[in-house]
């Protein structure tokens, strides 16, 4: 377990490292959502289903799976900006193959999307945890996964204007130019912040195993493991069914439904903040944790209630509080996975984390999508949901007595 001390840099330079990680998250974000947010032009172009280019987002976060190890292990070697860097030339370079429309450019676009998304979360835990005093590192681990909303807001407000006068071709080639940016920007205060590299060390399949292992074999990080696969496949298929739930069932307009969705997004990005602010106050991250995933499970049941009789204040109310509980826990929890590794692992502990995380966006949300295809009933999927971030709490209960009610 790290000790953590007070940090030598001083303040201006860790407002540094934090911006820049920050930065990475969202244009890294930002980037995976731009196919996906432009389905329907390019779906429309192409002649083919909006579905079909829905089927994008999967392959990415199948390829995650394996890129969070690869990162976790390549951070120590060629330092975390050299990796980031190499990440968000990946996301353009896949860009530039997605630009001709072709169904085999869009499956090379989502494969080196995947190679670049999952590293710099790896990258971040490194660079953070060792700049970051003990007393703030929840609320600056918060802050830093703020990107991830902030990047798909982004997306989702910016790209849709560029189509429109240039084509979803200009909206892709912009978001490789600010990619191809941001890489070059990094190169700055890549000398200083990679100073700990280490030039020596091999890289082969036991590095890329590394991670996994290490999680795995540490009971206290398989647990969370296992736990943010679990709340981050619930999050990913709870939030992809909102809007077309309180369209289809509740009788709410696409724009109202939309605006719900939207309200979850907001109280998420404050969601991320205040939990950190908590954990820190408190001392008590898995109890933190607990609250959280045992609100998510109301909160879903709450949502298992709509009618059409709800009034739309209500709707907002309970989408409030659920976008801050489902959208709000992830800092909380790498804070803790930095705080849990052995010394000079936690770039490996949190690559080893993603890889779990990303195995529970894969099957979840298409587990949840299945029940309600097959019984037609959204209200099962749910409570399905619910019982599984039940079963998360009860896990996180157990560890906090057992640590002290901390």
């Amino acid at each position: 377990m790290i000790e953590q001390t007070e940090p030598g840099a001083s303040s201006r330079d860790f407002i540094v490292q934090l911006g820049a990680m920050m930065a990475v998250q969202s244009v890294i974000t930002m980037g995976m959502y731009t196919m996906p947010v432009l389905a329907p032009e390019i779906a429309r172009d192409m002649g083919i289903p909006a579905t079909m280019v829905g089927a994008y987002t999967s392959i990415v976060y199948a390829v995650c799976i394996f890129s969070a190890l690869l990162g976790g292990g390549l951070v120590p070697r060629f330092g975390a900006l050299r990796v980031c860097q190499g990440c968000l030339a990946l996301m353009a370079l896949g860009f530039l193959f997605g630009l001709p429309g072709s169904l085999f450019g869009f499956l090379v676009c989502a494969l080196l999307a995947g190679l670049g998304n999952a590293p710099p979360t790896a990258a971040s835990s490194h660079v953070l945890l060792r700049a970051t005093p003990k007393r703030w590192v929840n609320l600056v681990f918060s802050i830093k996964q703020a990107g991830v909303p902030i990047g798909g807001g982004l997306a989702g407000a910016i790209l849709p204007g560029l189509a429109g006068p240039f084509g979803w071709r200009g909206a892709v080639l912009v978001m490789a130019g600010l990619s191809l940016v941001t890489c070059a920007t990094l190169q700055i205060w890549r000398k200083e912040m990679d100073a700990d590299r280490d030039r020596g060390r091999r890289i082969g399949w036991h590095t890329a195993l590394a991670p996994f292992m290490l999680v795995w074999r540490h009971p206290e990080l398989r647990g969370i493991g296992i736990a943010s696969g679990v709340m981050s496949g619930v999050q990913m298929g709870l939030l992809a069914i909102y809007v077309t739930y309180l369209h289809q069932s509740i009788g709410l307009t696409l724009t109202v439904a939309g605006g719900a969705l939207a309200t979850a997004q907001l109280t998420g990005m404050i969601g991320r903040v205040v939990w950190g602010v908590l954990a820190d106050r408190s001392g008590r991250p898995i109890l933190v944790m607990t609250s959280i995933a045992a609100g998510v499970s109301v909160c879903a049941m709450l949502a298992a209630q709509f009618t059409p009789a709800w009034p739309l204040f209500g709707i907002h109310a309970v989408s409030a509080l659920f976008g801050g509980l489902v959208l709000g826990w992830n800092g909380v929890l790498f804070a803790e996975v930095a705080r849990l590794s052995p010394p000079g692992r936690a770039a490996e502990a949190a690559g080893g984390i993603v890889c779990l995380t990303c195995l529970g966006m894969v099957f979840i949300p298409s587990s949840i999508a299945m029940l309600i295809e097959i019984s037609g009933s959204f209200p099962l999927g749910f409570a399905a949901a619910a019982t599984g971030t039940g079963i998360v709490a009860a896990d996180f209960l157990r560890r906090s007595i057992r640590r002290g009610w901390r």
